[in-house]
Order: structure tokens, then sequence, then C-alpha cells
């Protein structure tokens, strides 16, 4: 009998794209199962071309009056797992509201997700990367998910964005709409693959500890700006556009503006057009990682072992002072940048954004531009 398999994880950017080894992982071992996945609204785009999911089911947890219609959309299939990888009371909430007969999630759960589970499988141990707690957890289903292509903990942050089978572990399709979008935004700004290397920096953060200085992306954008062949962007949502204000207003017009601009699709498809994208830990940082475009990763109170990039060729700059990292939202010593992001100077993060760049900086040649 075909069975119906739910995937609970709805937020936030960097955790859907972590889920998505997983997700693939399902999928493969279960060809003919039907395969869903709850996801809140505003990441829900990432899912919507995915070929290996049958259903995403959005749920926008801020409008009270959608309530109804997400369950009625959400008990349409009738469900017989459903797989918690959140492990937050609204995630093992949703698992049991989903009808589930087999409700599965890591144990213990933060905010007692694991009240809602059936089977709750032991949590070892918190100290590993996110994209392989969460391929473990799949792992660890056995019969009912049998034969994995990614072996958990087979890939770690150390290696590459793709699987030893050539399996690409974060897949974030764009459609032609986005690409076109990203092609237009790029003429109007004179933009020459030929000639020129795009540099992509995103100042913002959810988590405010996790900000870099806009003062010293300024001082890094000058740097920058100072290369002939360097074209240098700034990137993030709307909730960005502050941030992103300051700094273009004392770099001038010769920053471009993509904050704010952009689907996630289409912020994925922007990316695969630079070089390399500085970024603190934060969304973004995992769709560049996603579509294979460097990244040169900025972290202090947030542990790169956890939830850094996971790519090889990424340079992650950590000061690993004796805080750190201490998971918060704000500097809990009242350091305000705090000590952890302050100690990051433009001079190393410049350097790391040259080696990413490669040779054609310093000799003037024309960039080997990726397809």
């Amino acid at each position: 009998m075909r069975a119906n398999v739910l995937i609970v994880k709805l937020s936030s950017l960097g955790d859907v794209i972590h889920t998505l080894p997983a997700a693939q992982a399902i999928r493969a071992a279960c060809p003919d199962c039907r395969l869903g996945w709850v996801v809140e609204k505003d990441q829900a785009s990432l899912l919507h071309r995915q070929p290996f999911l049958d259903e995403v089911i959005e749920w926008d947890r801020r409008q009270w009056g959608s309530w109804a219609d997400f369950l009625r959309r959400l008990r349409q299939t009738r469900w017989d797992v459903a797989i918690d990888f959140q492990g937050l009371f609204r995630s093992g909430l949703v698992t049991l509201l989903s009808g589930a007969g087999r409700r599965v999630g890591y144990s213990p759960g933060r905010e007692l997700a694991h009240w809602f589970y059936t089977d709750s499988v032991p949590l070892d141990g918190v100290r590993r990367h996110a994209v392989d707690r969460y391929l473990d957890l799949v792992g660890r289903l056995g019969v009912a998910l049998p034969g994995l292509p990614v072996a958990p903990g087979a890939v770690s942050p150390s290696s590459s964005a793709s699987s030893g089978d050539g399996t690409v572990l974060f897949p974030l399709p764009s459609s032609e709409e986005d690409h076109t979008a990203v092609r237009r935004w790029l003429e109007r700004h004179g933009f020459d693959a030929d000639r020129h290397q795009l540099a992509i920096l995103n100042p913002h953060s959810r988590r405010d500890a996790n900000r870099w200085p806009s003062d010293r992306f300024v001082g890094l954008g000058r740097r920058l700006l100072a290369h002939p062949g360097i074209r240098v962007a700034l990137a993030g949502g709307t909730v960005a556009r502050a941030v992103c204000d300051e700094i273009a207003r004392q770099l001038g017009d010769g920053v471009w503006r993509a904050d704010g601009q952009f689907s996630l699709p289409s912020t994925a498809a922007l990316f695969r057009e630079a070089r390399v994208v500085v970024t603190g830990d934060t969304g973004p940082m995992h769709i560049a990682v996603a579509v294979g475009t460097p990244v040169v990763a900025l972290f202090g109170p947030t542990s790169p072992q956890l939830t850094g990039p996971y790519a090889a060729d990424a340079i992650v700059l950590d000061k690993h002072i004796e805080c750190s990292p201490c998971l918060e939202r704000r500097c809990p010593l009242n350091y305000d940048p705090p000590k952890c992001m302050d100690l990051i100077t433009v001079e190393e993060v410049y350097d790391a954004v040259l080696a990413r760049l490669g040779e054609a900086v310093a000799t003037g040649a024309s960039p080997q531009h990726r397809a």
C-alpha cells in the first residue's frame, strides 16, 4: 500500500535548506509514497518547485483567521508518518494535528515537543551540524525508510554541497522568470560577466548579535570597489533595508542595491551569478552554499560546527573567544557590537574575499565566470 509521509519543518530559511538532503533521502527510499511538507509561508517558495515533493502545505501562523483553512488542507491527506525535524512545541503540535498514526522526532525536544510523538528517537548529542542531525533522524527510522542514498554522517561541513553519488544536497530550482529578473537587473547595472566579478555583501541578520558592524561592511565595500573588475551588491530581504541604506549612503552610487528586490528563488538565481558572498550566520548564507557560490562567513555568537556553511570552499572567520559560542540573540555581556564580531577586521575579510576571487583581481585578467 502506498504510504503518505509528511515532513514538518516550518522555518527558518536556513533550517528548511538544511532539511533538503533528508527529504531527498526519504523520496529515494520511498519512491512510490506521497511526500508532503508543512512549512511557514515565508519559506514556502523554496519548496514549490521541488520535484521530489508531492505537496507543500503553507502555514501563515501570523494570520489567525487562516488556521481553519490550514487545518483543512493538512487533514486532506491521510498521513501515515509525520516526521518533525523542527523539535519545537508548534511543530510537534502540527504532527499531532496531521492525524498521522506514527509521529517521529528527537527526544528530548525543545519546548516538550516529544510529548506529541509516538516514536521518540534519542538525541545522542547536539554538537553536530544540523544537516547531519536531520539525516541521522531519517536513518534511525530503520525499515520504514531503508536504503538512504546519503548515509548519515557521510557528509560533513568540510565537504561539498553534493553527496558522493552526485546528488545535489540543497536543490533550489529557479524559474526562467527568476533568471530573467536577475539578468535584467544585472544588465541595468552594466554588469559584464566577461569583465566583472560580482561580490555580494549580506549585512543583515535576524539575530542582532550575528551582525558584523555596518561600518566594517562600508570599509570592505570601499576596498573592493577600488578594484576596476569587482562589482559590489548589497543583498537581503526587506528587513535589511535600514542597514543597507546606511551602508549605501556611505559607499555612494558604486554599490548596487539588491536588498528587498528579489524573491527567495530569484535570490538563489542572483547568488549563482556572484563569485563570493560575504555574510554572517543567516539564511542567505545557506542559499549561497546551496547554489555553489563560495562564501566568507563571519561567526561569533553561533557555532560553525552546528549551523555553519556546509561546503568545502567556505571561509569561516571565527575568533573563538572565551564566551563564544553563546548562541544568544544579543550579547549577554552587553557589548555592542558583540566582542566576538567586533574582533573580525576589515583587513582579514578583504583578504578572504580576494582569496575567493583569485588571481583575476590581482592581474586584471578576465574572470572565469561560473556557468
